[in-house]
């Protein structure tokens, strides 16, 4: 399922291929993909204008055109596609944006879990849906965490995948946060003390930064990371504990029974 490093890069992608392009028609091929938004509506909104804008919050993509936004949630199989030719089509092409220049851009999705729709911005949006802050977000300091985790009960990995609580975290980025710091995913959050708190919202940035970077080159990710290593009974590749699996979350966990207690 695509989290904040993998929607930041399809945001990057959006970036690259579609701003500036002036937008001949939107061809709604499967309705199940749009939100509230009908597939008339969705074209008459955006045909003839241009994206000038791109703006990620967690999870989400947004593309502005100066008078609305376009929203974009991959949900577990969302992707984007930019062509030309007819045969590079993408299969699962749910929605493809038409340029006057003869190129494409299609939201594919497999699983249709993901959504294509339109909002006011990207403001509204956060705020109707009641997101959380975005981890990367430069105003998103140590102290906003400290006040998000003061009230808060319950296992940590659990508020680390609320996106009420912090938009963009999801399974495996969660488990990689608590295994850099060395905290359970089982953790009560008000048993944590103020260092941990300080080393987790440090390793939870590093992480996403890293991710996003790494991905971005095309590079694999650090030999110290839990993802390479998240099978059950697997060496820790910082500790050389075991690898354990559990659920936390309805989610399936991993974490090293040795340094993570």
């Amino acid at each position: 399922m695509p989290e904040l490093p993998e929607v930041e890069l399809y945001a990057r992608y959006f970036a690259a291929h579609a701003l500036r392009q002036k937008i001949a028609r939107v061809d709604v091929r499967d309705e199940r993909i749009l939100g509230a938004i009908r597939k008339e509506a969705l074209d008459a909104k955006l045909r003839g204008r241009s994206f000038r804008a791109v703006h990620r919050h967690g999870k989400h993509l947004f593309a502005g055109t100066g008078s609305g936004w376009l929203h974009l949630h991959f949900g577990m199989s969302g992707d984007l596609a930019y062509y030309r030719a007819a045969n590079e089509e993408p299969r699962f092409g749910r929605v493809v944006f038409d340029f006057t220049n003869g190129a494409h851009l299609a939201f594919e999705d497999m699983r249709l879990f993901g959504v294509v729709d339109l909002t006011p911005s990207p403001e509204d949006y956060v705020r109707e849906h009641g997101l959380g802050p975005d981890p990367l977000d430069p105003g998103f300091t140590l102290r906003s965490f400290r006040q998000i985790l003061k009230s808060r009960r319950g296992a940590i990995k659990s508020l680390l995948m609320s996106q009420n609580v912090i938009a963009g975290i999801g399974n495996l980025y969660a488990d990689e946060t608590l295994f850099q710091t060395g905290i359970h995913p089982r953790r009560p959050v008000h048993e944590l003390s103020a260092d941990e708190v300080k080393a987790m919202y440090s390793a939870m940035r590093r992480v996403l930064r890293d991710v996003i970077e790494r991905k971005a080159r095309g590079a694999s990710y650090p030999p110290k990371y839990l993802i390479p290593h998240r099978e059950e009974g697997e060496r820790c590749p910082r500790c050389g504990g075991t690898i354990q699996r559990t659920v936390v979350f309805g989610r399936t966990t991993y974490y090293c029974t040795k340094h993570q207690r």
